[in-house]
């Protein structure tokens, strides 16, 4: 794991590192322990096809894994980074700042009072429990089966692989997108918990929704899950804000055994 004196976790095996269809997971989970049965287990190890580890059958996700390196989610989802700091806050910028993600095109003074909003144990700082947290939801949210057919272990013919390319073009052009963050030049009320901002007030914005609605930095979370949208990620559907698992889940049936979309 990072902490605040270190920028990057080397691990001498079990780390996967792929960049598949311009997708880069760098996951670590072998021999990882399980947070649910503590020391009853040894260790992740991966069912052949079950989302599962064979030595306690929890799921993957209640083990203690973790992305290996700095993370820039346009990296995961396969998007072509901005070169605009107004769009792509700086691996340098960020750790500078003493954070595993911030917003970018804020300033210094405005990164804090945006990370001020939020709960203390979600805040992605450097050596504490919201970056953990991040982790995790990186996982969890942007589960990398779901972003590259390549991770996919279920895709058995030519058409599921089709009809799976065209689930992911029509979510990346209709759906799903990066938020930012903004300073209120006028009141608005928040689409979220429809309570007042001030003019001046920093304000999270999700265009593919609407251009014309904004919600607290604490209040831009999953419909479902009724987590933090980790690193402004989201998905629209029917003027609500979803994660990409869970909008995923609206669409395509979810196999309860694999995690994989069918």
């Amino acid at each position: 794991m990072w902490t605040g004196n270190t920028l990057e976790f080397f691990s001498a095996a079990f780390t996967e590192t792929m960049l598949l269809n311009g997708i880069l997971v760098q996951e670590v989970d072998e021999g990882q322990p399980c947070l649910a049965c503590e020391d009853r287990c040894p260790g992740f190890s991966a069912h052949e096809w079950r989302n599962t580890c064979i030595s306690c059958k929890c799921p993957r996700e209640l083990h203690d894994i973790y992305n290996e390196n700095f993370v820039n989610v346009r990296d995961r989802l396969g998007w072509r980074r901005e070169d605009d700091p107004a769009f792509q806050a700086t691996k340098e910028k960020t750790l500078k700042e003493g954070y595993t993600w911030v917003p970018p095109g804020l300033t210094s003074q405005q990164i804090e009072e945006y990370m001020e909003q939020l709960p203390n144990h979600k805040m992605p700082r450097l050596g504490t429990p919201g970056e953990k947290y991040r982790d995790i939801q990186l996982i969890y949210q942007l589960p990398k089966h779901d972003l590259s057919e390549e991770y996919c272990r279920m895709l058995t013919n030519p058409s599921e692989v089709k009809e799976y390319e065209i689930f992911r073009e029509l979510r990346d052009s209709i759906a799903m997108d990066i938020g930012s963050v903004k300073e209120l030049q006028s009141s608005m009320t928040c689409h979220g918990c429809g309570g007042e901002m001030e003019s001046g007030d920093l304000a999270v914005f999700a265009p593919k929704l609407s251009r014309d609605v904004s919600w607290h930095p604490a209040c831009f979370f999953c419909q479902t899950c009724e987590e933090l949208l980790v690193d402004l990620t989201y998905c629209q559907h029917s003027q609500k804000l979803y994660c990409e698992r869970h909008y995923a889940e609206l669409i395509r049936p979810r196999c309860p055994a694999c995690d994989e979309e069918y």
